[in-house]
């Protein structure tokens, strides 16, 4: 997540703790976890789906039959067999991830993640949010912007699970051969990503929340003094703009009942109404980051504790906001700015590494 504007002057059954993960603790076996075995090479294919009235950008991640090779996509470098065919699957679909950016990402923000979740069978699903992105933050000062992201994270959802067998939709396109399981479906989202995977997994948002938070602790949160909507957007990439008309019809309810399980990273939580979460019938891990500078544990992370009772929670005393993007090649960290920055002694890449053991774990406990 970049910083993002000033929102506040402009509208002021669940896991079971089989693992004893405490909010304050991180379970020892993750920290020095280790790269499951690549059970099959990560594939990918890049394109995109109708959305309003842009194309929303997506990258399909998933089980392949051909060597991976080193590809460079702008500041990333994946190893990755571009456009491969599928693996054959050992039942009838693959079980299926989405996740969601923060504020100012990309499509490829979390390649790491998407590769790791790929060799372990798993298909991942991301998105370029439509004026949230590098390029474009139109949509960050809009008094819509908590609603718009989870409907446009909803919206890929229903593209891929429902209209997968569309001919010639662009879901069906990207999907060709790859069968999706829509009853083993998770979502994982990052900084703001993290308020939209919450959204669609059944919290609820309430702007006013943020308004009489940062009423109360605009010196405190830099959330709430979060600058100008241009910050974060890569030079020379301005572009369209994405505009929600004031017309626009946002979903009476932006819940996507088919998610099973719901990761969130250093999340964004303080438009989501606390009372909403914990009827949610997605199971939950909470992850977060102590050296979080952008969104502070305190207002961000600890409320879990409380509006998630038994969710798996972790606040990884190594970690900053931004260790939860993919990692970089050494001489390309300053292209994304305070995004390319850890902590002092953080290894990204070991990080990354870790975090998807981890979130593998939790999916295949929750049966995803």
């Amino acid at each position: 997540m970049f910083p993002m504007p000033a929102l506040t002057r402009l509208f002021i059954p669940h896991v079971r703790r089989t693992l004893a993960v405490g909010l304050f603790g991180v379970a020892a076996a993750g920290v020095a976890a280790a790269a499951e075995p690549a059970a099959y090479p990560a594939a990918m294919r890049m394109g995109s789906i109708p959305y309003r009235q842009v194309s929303m950008p997506v990258t399909v991640v998933y089980p392949g039959t051909n060597a991976e090779s080193p590809r460079d996509l702008g500041p990333f470098r994946m190893s990755v067999a571009m456009g491969a065919p599928v693996a054959k699957t050992p039942q009838a679909a693959w079980p299926v991830v989405f996740v969601s950016h923060g504020t100012g990402g990309s499509v490829l923000g979390h390649a790491d993640l998407l590769a790791a979740l790929a060799r372990a069978g798993y298909v991942a699903i991301a998105l370029e949010h439509p004026g949230d992105n590098y390029r474009d933050r139109s949509l960050v000062g809009d008094d819509r912007y908590f609603a718009e992201r989870p409907a446009q994270l909803k919206a890929l959802i229903g593209a891929f699970l429902d209209r997968q067998e569309a001919a010639g939709s662009a879901a069906s396109s990207l999907l060709a051969d790859i069968r999706l399981d829509a009853g083993r479906v998770a979502v994982i989202g990052h900084s703001a990503g993290g308020h939209t995977a919450a959204v669609v997994s059944g919290a609820q948002a309430d702007v006013r929340r943020v308004a009489a938070h940062c009423q109360r602790f605009e010196r405190d949160d830099p959330m709430c003094a979060l600058g100008d909507p241009r910050v974060g957007v890569a030079p020379g990439m301005g572009g369209p703009r994405f505009e929600l008309s004031r017309d626009a019809v946002m979903p009476a309810s932006l819940r996507e009942a088919r998610i099973k399980a719901t990761v969130l990273l250093a999340p964004l939580t303080v438009a989501l109404v606390p009372a909403s979460v914990a009827p949610v019938s997605s199971s939950w891990m909470v992850i977060g980051a102590k050296q979080d500078e952008v969104l502070l544990p305190r207002f961000h992370l600890d409320p879990w504790q409380t509006m998630a009772p038994g969710a798996m929670l972790i606040n990884d005393p190594r970690a900053g906001h931004y260790s939860f993007m993919t990692s970089l090649p050494a001489e390309r960290r300053a292209m994304l700015g305070d995004a390319g920055n850890d902590p002092k002694g953080l290894d990204r890449a070991g990080f990354q590494r870790t975090l998807a053991v981890q979130i593998l774990d939790f999916l295949k406990r929750t049966g995803i």
